[in-house]
């Protein structure tokens, strides 16, 4: 989610579901509402990222509206497609790159301490702990002690 200017959204599940269904209604009368709303569901709600899934009945219908989408909860802003999988697992695997590509380049910006060994630690507990890396050396090592 995109606001227009620059602020955090703040919208509610109900009213994405409420402005989608509006704007179902709008555009495909009562058919379109009707497969929109049984097949619509609203999985997850961060900060600005909204996964929604829609069964294969309503994706026609619901990627008709989402352009259409330009304010949720009386505040303007825009839905922008980042990933369409076919599983909520796949789109959960994208959600945590996505939330993991933004700590690694807030952490290429950051100068303090404090702030980086922060950021290092939210790393940590998403990816887990670093593989040890070794050196040429050490590696020749163990495969000769094989």
């Amino acid at each position: 989610m995109v606001t227009n200017d620059e602020s955090q959204p703040t919208p509610r599940k109900s009213a994405i579901f409420q402005e989608f269904m509006k704007l179902t209604s709008e555009m495909f009368g009562d058919f379109g509402y009707s497969i929109l709303k049984m097949s619509l569901s609203i999985r997850v709600l961060d900060e600005d990222v909204v996964v929604l899934r829609v069964a294969e009945g309503g994706s026609k219908y619901f990627g008709a509206v989402l352009p259409c989408v330009h304010k949720i909860d009386k505040q303007p802003m825009v839905l922008q497609t980042i990933f369409i999988g076919r599983s909520m697992r796949s789109c959960e695997k994208r959600l945590i790159k996505i939330r993991r590509d933004e700590l690694h380049s807030a952490l290429a910006k950051c100068t303090r301490t404090e702030t980086r060994n922060q950021l290092l630690n939210a790393i940590q507990q998403i990816c887990g702990k670093p593989a040890r890396i070794f050196t040429d050396e050490q590696r020749n090592d163990q495969q000769t002690s094989s």
